[in-house]
């Protein structure tokens, strides 16, 4: 059985980081550091089956980021501005490196940053709500 390519191996033990301190901020540089690993050899291995493992990896890791932050919607009535900012940054990784994000996937991210804004807009007075109504109105009439 031949053996996997270095690289894989690297990026493989990247994302046993990344999983043991997702919610971390520092928990990015393995991911970032492994998907880059994930995305070369996804596009320069000679193998078709080395580039399907990068590929399932990647998304493997994604669906477990998915996970955290959906025990994170169920279980959190309300977050701080900084965890939005992480998830997003974790997010955001995927597609820089050339992942695409799953339309279930696009729609989690989603849902965290809309429970963020619905809750910081329930904490706004009338008149910080009619002034928010007016600046996004100002925005589609651009």
């Amino acid at each position: 059985m031949p053996t996997e390519p270095n690289e894989l191996t690297e990026a493989r033990a990247l994302l046993g980081r990344f999983e043991t301190e997702m919610q971390r901020p520092e928990s990015l540089v393995h991911l970032s550091d492994a998907l880059s690993l994930l995305a070369d050899l996804r596009a320069d291995a000679g193998s078709e089956q080395i580039r399907l493992v990068a590929s399932n990896l990647s998304l493997a890791y994604l669906k477990k980021a998915q996970a955290a932050v959906e025990e994170l919607l169920a279980r959190e009535p309300s977050f701080h501005w900084d965890t939005v900012d992480h998830w997003q940054k974790v997010f955001a990784e995927f597609e820089r490196s050339g992942f695409e994000l799953p339309q279930n996937i696009s729609e989690t991210r989603s849902k965290l940053l809309m429970k963020k804004i619905d809750r910081d807009i329930a904490l706004m007075s009338a008149s910080e709500r009619k002034a928010l109504i007016e600046k996004l109105q100002a925005m589609a009439d651009k």
